[in-house]
């Protein structure tokens, strides 16, 4: 497995735990899946602002993924709907789901 490729589904999740315990690293899936949708939102931003003018990283309560622009000044969030789950459990349900609330998420932030 290409540890640099960002796990894009629970399979993948599953397979970067198993070669992270191979290597010695005691990680959860939950870990792996923080991870990959904090790396996966980074990606899709910056795809649509053509390079890497923000930065994206989890709110405290690892509920909220945050776009901060060049000064660390809060541009938006990707949040997951009030009434549903959040986007750890929306994964590990469908991921494919994800990428694409998530892909939207982003285009409404940056308006791109």
């Amino acid at each position: 497995m290409n540890t640099q490729k960002i796990p894009e589904d629970m399979q993948d999740v599953r397979d970067r735990v198993d070669l992270m315990a191979g290597r010695g690293f005691t990680v959860s899936e939950e870990d792996v899946i923080k991870e990959a949708l904090k790396k996966g939102f980074q990606s899709i931003v910056d795809e649509k602002m053509d390079g890497n003018y923000y930065t994206v990283r989890w709110d405290e309560a690892f509920h909220d993924l945050q776009v901060l622009g060049i000064d660390n000044e809060l541009v938006g969030s990707a949040k997951p709907k009030a009434d549903g789950p959040d986007f750890i459990k929306q994964f590990k349900t469908n991921a494919t789901n994800t990428w694409f609330v998530l892909d939207k998420d982003a285009l409404a932030i940056i308006g791109r």
